[in-house]
């Protein structure tokens, strides 16, 4: 009977003990566990990187820190494949969405242009576009739209619908404008720097309303988001008479965001990593962006380029001064922020509108992790000292001359060279940086590869050209750190240049503040 009495008792401890295991004792719960990245066209190291980074630094890890903790992407060719604000300027001007009148068309165009030489007179036919200045290109441009509307117009922020985009596309005046139109982007972009060309061409929403654009900009998301990439080329029509001459537009059609950076969105927010995107495309084609293509459940907020306001319309004047960005409303909309940008969103002016809009939001730190493929980002993804972690997007056409192209360099530096996986990066004290591919042809998506399978090739590309495989082979030859590769590419080298061993110009920025500058 005692011996029964005993075992009884000892069954009803183990029974007690069994119960308190389920109560939430904290020596019997399980670890938390960090969401990762589970899609396998993820690069193999790429997806090792992610989740290393989820369980190092979300909430689940000790490091964490609460209401410190965001990320920061760059949008176009990062988030998205392909631009879409370049996008969204072929479809402006299929739709003929403008608020501008043939009368004041000239002095949006000449916006902020010519500065270098003080005129808008001096010849740019070298530059490959066409003949003539800018003036002619304005005299030319201008003439084909007071011709398009007084034919088909008055053009309005509401566009044409797709009956009326058939009869005025047949109309040769319509190829003149939009090939002219389109082109003289670029024109501007190779003539002046990008702080000049980047806002010239959201001033074709010149007259029209936040709502107005963010809609115009959603029809387009949604229409290219659903074809297949391809090249598509226009011509100014030969038959009418012109000062700048024939000229030929190659452009790429199609745009979208990969299922992978959904997946990684998501990912992060659920380690409670706020998600941040800095873009140099116009803040309502970006908010549009993040709404069409079912990302707005994972954003916290969007800073990106600002153009002024009156009177609820747009200026042809980027503001400096007043221009925010947008927060995430929770209730799927949007609220403007009251942090003031005060800069450009491009180039350091990423760094700038990080530091003036996000990081009070932190406690002044910067982001953990930065997402980039060009020069564009090449300053928010290597300045911040708290930086751990950047994905550069590989688009396989960057030179040494672009901070993309550098930047997969140093990917596969260190991954091959220095070994490093992001425990021992940043136990190094330097970020991580890795190279992801992608698969520009079709409908678009990332590879499980670092190497791009560009738009109409047939074999992937890890770099642009021979020249960023000699810039790796003097990195490993060197034994150079991150800060020196970064410090050192960074500046603009002339191929004569005194210290140049490489015999080639490489470098993208007159000055650099320097790897991890920012404490």
């Amino acid at each position: 009977m005692k011996k029964l009495f005993a075992m009884l008792l000892a069954l009803a401890m183990v029974l007690s003990l069994a119960a308190c295991g389920t109560t939430g004792t904290k020596t019997n719960e399980p670890a938390a566990t960090a969401a990762h990245v589970e899609r396998d066209d993820w690069d193999a190291f790429v997806k090792t990187a992610v989740n290393d980074f989820m369980d190092m630094y979300g909430k689940t890890s000790k490091n964490y820190a609460e209401g410190k903790s965001y990320v920061v992407f760059d949008f176009d060719n990062t988030c998205s494949i392909f631009d879409v604000e370049e996008q969204l300027a072929i479809y402006q001007l299929q739709t003929m969405t403008f608020a501008i009148t043939p009368d004041n068309i000239a002095d949006v165009l000449a916006t902020d242009i010519g500065l270098e030489d003080g005129n808008l007179t001096t010849d740019l036919t070298d530059l490959g576009y066409g003949n003539g200045s800018y003036q002619d290109w304005i005299d030319d441009i201008t003439a084909a739209y007071t011709y398009l509307y007084k034919q088909y117009g008055p053009f309005t922020a509401a566009g044409l619908d797709e009956a009326a985009q058939k009869t005025i596309q047949a109309d040769p005046q319509w190829a003149e404008f939009a090939t002219k139109m389109r082109a003289m982007y670029d024109l501007v972009y190779d003539h002046e720097s990008a702080s000049v060309a980047y806002p010239w061409v959201l001033y074709w929403f010149t007259g029209m309303t936040e709502d107005e654009v963010y809609t115009l900009a959603k029809a387009s998301h949604t229409y290219y988001g659903a074809v297949d990439s391809e090249y598509v080329t226009w011509t100014s029509p030969a038959e009418i008479e012109s000062k700048v001459g024939v000229v030929e537009y190659e452009w790429t059609s199609g745009t979208g965001v990969s299922e992978n950076v959904k997946e990684l969105w998501k990912t992060l927010q659920a380690n409670g990593i706020d998600v941040w995107v800095c873009s140099a495309s116009a803040t309502d084609p970006i908010r549009a962006a993040v709404d069409a293509f079912g990302l707005h459940d994972y954003v916290t907020g969007v800073l990106a380029m600002t153009n002024t306001l009156q009177d609820g319309k747009y200026l042809n004047k980027y503001d400096y001064e007043t221009g925010c960005g947008w927060l995430n409303d929770g209730k799927g909309g949007w609220t403007r922020d009251t942090l003031p940008i005060k800069a450009q969103t491009q180039g350091v002016g990423k760094v700038t509108s990080i530091v003036n809009a996000i990081a009070p939001k932190y406690s002044g730190v910067g982001p953990l992790a930065g997402f980039m493929d060009s020069t564009g980002d090449f300053n928010f993804c290597t300045e911040f000292n708290n930086l751990k972690f950047v994905i550069c997007f590989n688009r396989a056409s960057r030179k040494v001359t672009d901070g993309g192209g550098v930047c997969a360099e140093l990917a596969v530096y260190q991954r091959d060279t220095l070994k490093y996986d992001l425990a021992k990066a940043n136990a190094a004290g330097d970020t991580l940086y890795v190279l992801q591919g992608r698969e520009e042809n079709g409908k678009r998506g990332l590879r499980a590869s670092d190497k791009t399978m560009r738009l109409g090739k047939d074999s992937e590309l890890l770099f642009r050209n021979e020249d960023n495989d000699a810039q790796l082979q003097y990195m490993i030859d060197n034994k150079m750190t991150t800060a020196d590769i970064i410090n050192t590419f960074a500046i603009k080298t002339a191929a004569d240049a005194e210290g140049n061993a490489l015999g080639f110009k490489y470098g993208f920025l007159k000055e650099y503040a320097g790897y991890h500058n920012i404490k």
